[in-house]
């Protein structure tokens, strides 16, 4: 009986040791691959960027310029802020057509909501291809989660850089690329669950 737990105990333990090795050198290459990730410019019907990281709106505008896709989402846009607040901070002008086909959203607050958000509004505007623009820490959790909804909807994406997250120079840098590779392996394996958008918020899209 003594050897019998012992053994299980060994067992449990090299099991363990097994797993942690595993998410190590799936950490490992997941920031090789943030840093040095860089798709080729695709085109599409649409573009969506999804907010919170530096250059991020400004990249994917100057795609809607370069005419790259039809129509431009900002998803995870604050409800108090508008086209022209945005446009107060970009580095460049907004034609008036380019403000025809740029769509603000303002509902999500995650990357699950921003996925939400996207389906809602690539279903108004019956939108069969997108680029998804985002960090390039962010853009394999993001493509996981945007595709359980799009799933009829290929989805390309396209990594803003320029933004200091994406370096290892601090301890911040460690901590976000931490965070995001347990993120992304939940969404990975479905611990994350992203649910359909409900009819309600497709009236939503302007």
């Amino acid at each position: 009986m003594n050897k019998l737990r012992l053994q299980s105990k060994w067992t449990i333990i090299w099991v363990t040791l097994g797993v942690f090795l595993l998410w190590g050198m799936g950490f490992i290459v997941f920031v090789i691959d943030t840093l040095t990730y860089n798709p080729a410019i695709p085109n599409a019907q649409g573009i969506v960027v999804l907010t919170g990281g530096a250059k991020r709106i400004e990249t994917a505008i100057k795609l809607l310029q370069s005419n790259h896709g039809k129509y431009l989402l900002i998803s995870g846009v604050e409800p108090t802020t508008h086209l022209v607040d945005l446009e107060r901070i970009l580095p460049f002008a907004l034609t008036q057509q380019d403000r025809n086909r740029i769509t603000l959203g303002h509902n999500a607050t995650s990357t699950m909501g921003n996925a939400v958000e996207t389906a809602a509004w690539a279903h108004y505007y019956h939108l069969d291809s997108l680029i998804i623009v985002t960090s390039s820490y962010h853009i394999r959790r993001a493509l996981v989660e945007m595709q359980t909804l799009l799933d009829n909807v290929k989805l390309y994406p396209y990594v803003a850089r320029n933004d200091k997250k994406e370096t290892l120079s601090h301890l911040h840098s460690i901590r976000l690329l931490f965070l995001e590779y347990n993120k992304f392996l939940a969404a990975y394996t479905g611990l994350i669950h992203t649910t359909r958008p409900k009819e309600d918020l497709l009236q939503n899209i302007p």
